[in-house]
């Protein structure tokens, strides 16, 4: 009934929406400020057309196509007509120097030397501002309005700072409880942690700020926080070139601050923390409790996940370092209830356990979730069960963790690599939410396009384990080939990349989302439908992607990356 009643939507609004697109098709060519042609876009509307084997399917697709086609003719119109942000640049203006980036190390090392000895250091603070009660905070998750009534579970930033001890410099992993980081965000911490290095006389060599993606935490991104009002205001201060800051915005402004000056000190309290000790790595077969909401990836092509486990020397408390590819989407943001969802209980798990210290980074998310996680309900609520259900993953995760074969001793080899990459947005729905600063990621404009400044990274562990570092939430069939989705697509075409889990020679890759930024979703280019909701189940909702060519864009960066890098 579902499937129908989306069906005769989209036929209906292709309908009604054919006159207005019409209207704003002939505003773009006119105007000459976009690039589109308006022949690819009545051509694309038979992508994939004939692929099926059945007409009724094809009719539909042509169909999703047009309605997919006019959505973005509308955004795009309104994108035209709404007045930049006077803080935009040009790119050519963009300075690397001034947003701190790091290009990782110098040497590419392919042994320990003598005196390498690896070095760790551990700390995590709560972001839950103290008024947090007053119900000024919002909950980050979709366009919806939602204030915040206390905490359930805490919210936190963990941070691990990790050294070979070989000269080049350290590494930082800084993971905050939340939806998303926006590059603005991560790169304020950056230069604050920066500054602070080099005051102490610390050489760094790559500073890494990333989103476990929990979908109940406080709003980091400004998603949540009142859309309709910032279209307004925006739009007002942007053609007054103004940019002070919505009045009405002051708490999440102040939350804003508030965790970004938690993070650098959880960073600072890491790097005063550091001690010698002992890397191992074992990758957890997690596949029993997470699947694939699209029911494309089996259980058998579940990415494991990867995990490290650092020994100290002293007999320490032991951390945990794990990149985990799961939703945290157990625990409702509806109960205006601040949650970290499972990785809270991943924590308390293994601190109870054996004392030790835990950081997850997020995996290929893609649309992987938990399955069923049964417990006992009797007496409880809706939010209560919701809530036991989430600790009985975090515990099912976190036993798995500390329980893992950790037989792999990792030689004290690190190797880092970053590159900045500029992505255009063709998708107008986000190139609007930047615009209306809806979300403050940092973009630039060549006078037509809008164009957001990302980077890349790869961190190599010992010569044998790395992890990709990408800044949208990356889909496994982009890092692990569409061999695990059976080639499924949506335009007919084929994706040009192979698995790349083994992407340099002699070393096992895990791919990392979220990380130094927040660029929506990254799946094949092949298997982009922008209104993916309504095309159906084995289709995800690509308005919030930065656009069709975002995962060839990234991967052919990543591969020219490593062959530079690693040659």
């Amino acid at each position: 009934m579902k499937k129908k009643f989306m069906r005769f939507t989209s036929i209906f609004l292709c309908i009604v929406l054919l006159f207005s697109a019409t209207t704003v098709s002939s505003f773009a060519v006119e105007t000459n400020k976009t690039d589109v042609s308006v022949l690819d876009s009545v051509t694309s509307v038979f992508d994939g057309v004939g692929t099926s084997g059945n007409v009724g399917d094809d009719f539909m697709k042509v169909l999703y196509n047009m309605l997919n086609n006019i959505v973005e003719f509308l955004v795009k119109g309104i994108c035209l007509l709404y007045p930049n942000n006077s803080n935009w640049k040009n790119i050519d203006e963009y300075n690397s120097d001034e947003i701190g980036f790091l290009a990782g190390r110098e040497n590419y090392q392919t042994a320990a030397a003598n005196s390498n000895c690896w070095s760790l250091g551990y700390a995590s603070k709560s972001v839950v501002p103290a008024d947090i009660s007053s119900g000024n905070y919002y909950l980050g998750r979709d366009l919806t309005v939602r204030k915040t009534s206390g905490v359930y579970d805490d919210m936190r930033v963990r941070a691990a700072v990790i050294d070979d001890n070989s000269g080049e410099g350290a590494v930082v992993f800084a993971a905050v409880d939340c939806l998303g980081v926006t590059s603005t965000d991560a790169r304020t911490i950056r230069k604050a942690v920066l500054a602070y290095c080099e005051e102490q006389g610390i050489k760094v060599a790559s500073i890494n700020i990333t989103a476990t993606h929990s979908h109940s935490a406080l709003d980091t991104q400004g998603v949540s926080t009142e859309f309709f009002y910032k279209l307004v205001a925006s739009g007002v201060n942007n053609l007054l070139g103004k940019t002070t800051t919505n009045d009405a915005l002051t708490y999440a402004e102040s939350f804003k601050n508030y965790f970004i000056s938690q993070s650098v000190e959880a960073i600072k309290e890491a790097l005063a923390d550091m001690e010698t000790g002992s890397l191992y790595f074992s990758s957890i077969d997690c596949s029993e409790i997470v699947h694939d909401k699209r029911d494309l990836i089996a259980k058998e092509d579940i990415q494991e996940i990867a995990s490290f486990c650092f020994v100290p020397a002293s007999g320490s408390e032991a951390t945990y370092i794990s990149d985990i590819p799961c939703h945290p989407t157990s625990f409702s943001a509806g109960n205006g209830l601040v949650a970290s969802d499972y990785i809270y209980y991943i924590d308390e798990y293994i601190k109870n356990e054996n004392g030790g210290n835990f950081l997850m980074v997020a995996g290929a998310l893609g649309q992987l979730s938990r399955s069923d996680v049964s417990v006992d309900e009797t007496g409880m609520t809706e939010w209560e069960a919701m809530g036991a259900e989430t600790k009985n993953l975090g515990y099912l995760f976190g036993e798995m963790i500390v329980d893992a074969d950790y037989s792999t001793k990792l030689s004290p080899v690190l190797n880092v690599a970053h590159k900045e990459i500029f992505i255009e947005a063709e998708n107008s729905i986000l190139a609007l939410a930047v615009e209306i600063q809806l979300v403050n990621n940092v973009a630039y404009t060549d006078g037509i396009k809008t164009i957001m400044p990302a980077e890349i990274g790869y961190i190599e562990f010992g010569n044998e384990i790395a992890l990709a570092l990408f800044p949208c939430e990356l889909y496994p069939e982009v890092f692990y080939s569409t061999e695990i989705t059976n080639g499924t697509n949506w335009d007919g075409t084929e994706w040009q990349y192979g698995d790349l889990t083994n992407s340099v020679e002699g070393v096992t890759v895990y791919p990392v989302s979220l990380a130094n930024d927040a660029l929506g979703y990254a799946v094949t280019d092949n298997n982009f439908a922008f209104m993916g909701h309504i095309i159906g189940e084995e289709i995800a909702d690509e308005t919030l992607s930065i656009g069709k060519h975002i995962a060839s864009h990234l991967i052919s960066n990543y591969c020219e990356m490593i062959e530079a890098f690693a040659e």
